[in-house]
């Protein structure tokens, strides 16, 4: 069975690897390595040479990108200086932004104001209507002992569950 080739790489005087064609690509397009970067293939972990000196691997590596244009020009070339449209100082992008700010004045949405938060208010009502509901069925059946702790037990059920939604939960969303 074929198995890909691997190599062993220097990463900060360290010798890394074996590393995969794929990680090589990884770490490639993160620029954690470079054309000068040493390699050695596994079957071979003494034999350095930098990825250049692999046509293959560094065309693999590192393939050629067509360069970016803006019109007819090379993107590096716009906003280098001596040309007729250069890139405005700070200044006077500053003073633009400045002057479009005070032009849309009137339109400009005003920010809302802040939400009121409830959430106690809910939680208080939560428990008090389940501490009333746990005492609906002594209406209907003389009171007893098991009856108080069931309701005490009950509402303080309700109440924990309710702690847990309305103040842990809740604050996820």
């Amino acid at each position: 069975m074929h198995r890909a080739p691997r190599f062993f790489l220097t990463e900060a005087g360290l010798r890394t690897g074996p590393h995969s064609l794929a990680v090589l690509k990884q770490k490639a397009e993160i620029y954690a390595l470079s054309p000068e970067t040493s390699i050695a293939p596994e079957s071979a972990p003494d034999e350095w040479t930098p990825i250049s000196a692999s046509h293959v691997l560094c065309e693999e590596l590192f393939p050629t990108r067509r360069p970016f244009t803006l019109g007819s020009r090379p993107v590096e070339t716009i906003n280098m200086a001596g040309h007729a449209d250069a890139a405005p100082s700070i200044e006077q992008m500053l003073r633009a932004n400045l002057a479009r700010q005070q032009a849309a004045e009137g339109e400009l949405l005003k920010p809302l104001p802040p939400r009121s938060n409830r959430r106690r208010t809910d939680y208080l009502f939560t428990v008090a209507a389940a501490a009333g509901l746990s005492m609906v069925p002594w209406l209907f059946v003389p009171v007893t002992a098991g009856h108080i702790v069931l309701s005490l037990g009950a509402t303080g059920f309700v109440a924990l569950c309710g702690a847990w939604v309305f103040f842990v939960v809740m604050d996820r969303y």
